[in-house]
């Protein structure tokens, strides 16, 4: 769950709501406790992440901190969970397991002495994916004003009857700047050399925060059949250029929390349309043990999980013929050479624009004659550094 995304949401959820009042005070709803926590069967380390709520999305949302968070099990064991950074708040994988059929209860004691509790929640079976794929299609922009050709994620599973799904998916991709550092300069040997590349490729990340959810209540064949989960749009992101992994999460979830990510997605779409169906007044799972009027904003999750990872690479994409963004998209290449006006020499402009400048050194520039360096390529940081805007490790489930 995005946290700033929630904070949104659950507000203009509670202010605009014009069905029979909703009998809590958010007058203060500027400071209000918001909970995003997600336990399920996975082996894993789960985390609680624990903000203050704000008016909107220009203001960063401040971290509770200092909080004691504990998850209970049925049979009373707890788990103390360990604030790892402000605000987030961690198990540890070898103690705490969570299970199908085991019902778990979220307690949160903030430094200010509030307590705070959810409802029980049990870990429900998990259904199956079968299949994730992926087909060729197109989709319009958010505002509708622009048609993009791209890649449909799709999943393939099965459920049984009065099954509860929620989808989740993260995406991860590797990229590559078009003008690398090739070469530098050696003080000790006065003259130029080339250099091992580095930072040439990266890996970016993200993380879904749309609400995808389906009911297999009363249905007799409940078949998962090219359900989407996301749609790749080729030629306006960097996605597609070298390769794509995408993970997709399948959780079974309980009837209640399905029946609140449903009103949340309703109400949602539907903020901003006062002849549309009015919004549900939506209280999460979670609340003040010494005074229930106080709002919660968030629920605690739980829920047992089939997942899949899908890779694609470019050749893929342009093998059906899909129009790719260019890796080079954005990005120049600038050739500056001293000509004895601007730059006296080649080292003039490495120590001008580079050591002291906005420049990463590319390539060389060489005299026809004598081959020797008479200027110098230069690119921006974001064109030359892949760690600009990606990250250069690995993650640890890639494969290449």
């Amino acid at each position: 769950m995005n946290r700033i995304i929630v904070i949104t949401f659950l507000l203009a959820i509670s202010i605009s709501s014009c069905l029979e009042p909703y009998e809590v005070d958010i007058s203060n709803y500027e400071d209000l406790l918001v909970v995003d926590a997600l336990i399920t069967d996975e082996v894993k380390n789960h985390r609680v992440y624990l903000t203050r709520s704000v008016p909107n999305l220009d203001t960063e949302p401040s971290v509770e901190s200092g909080a004691l968070v504990m998850i209970t099990d049925e049979t009373g064991k707890e788990e103390v969970l360990t604030e790892i950074e402000p605000g987030v708040y961690e198990t540890d994988q070898l103690q705490f397991i969570a299970r199908v059929g085991g019902t778990y209860t979220l307690t949160i004691r903030t430094s200010n002495g509030n307590t705070y509790q959810s409802e029980p929640c049990t870990i429900v079976p998990k259904s199956s994916i079968n299949k994730v794929h992926y087909k060729k299609g197109k989709e319009w922009n958010a505002d509708e004003t622009e048609e993009f050709e791209g890649i449909h994620i799709l999943v393939d599973g099965t459920a049984s009857e009065d099954t509860y799904v929620r989808w989740l998916y993260d995406e991860d991709w590797k990229f590559k700047v078009p003008y690398p550092v090739l070469m530098d300069y050696n003080y000790q040997t006065q003259d130029w050399e080339y250099i091992k590349i580095e930072n040439e490729y990266c890996w970016k990340s993200y993380d879904s925060n749309q609400v995808l959810i389906h009911s297999f209540s009363n249905q007799e064949n409940p078949t998962i059949k090219n359900r989407e989960v996301c749609f790749v749009p080729s030629e306006v992101t960097d996605k597609l250029t070298v390769r794509y992994s995408v993970l997709v999460r399948q959780l079974s979830i309980s009837k209640q929390e399905y029946e609140f990510w449903n009103k949340l997605k309703i109400s949602t779409e539907d903020v901003g349309d006062v002849f549309g169906s009015q919004p549900f007044s939506i209280t999460g799972n979670i609340q003040n043990t010494n005074d229930a009027k106080e709002p919660v904003l968030g629920y605690f999750q739980t829920g047992s999980v089939a997942s899949e990872r899908l890779y694609i690479n470019r050749q893929e994409i342009a093998d059906i013929e899909l129009p790719i963004r260019s890796y080079k998209e954005g990005c120049r290449v600038d050739s500056f050479k001293a000509d004895g006006l601007s730059y006296s020499s080649a080292l003039e402009i490495y120590e001008t624009l580079v050591v002291s400048g906005p420049y990463n050194l590319h390539d060389a520039i060489y005299s026809d004659m004598s081959m020797a360096v008479i200027g110098l390529l230069l690119a921006p940081p974001p064109c030359s550094d892949c760690t600009v805007t990606g990250n250069p490790q690995k993650p640890d489930f890639w494969e290449d």
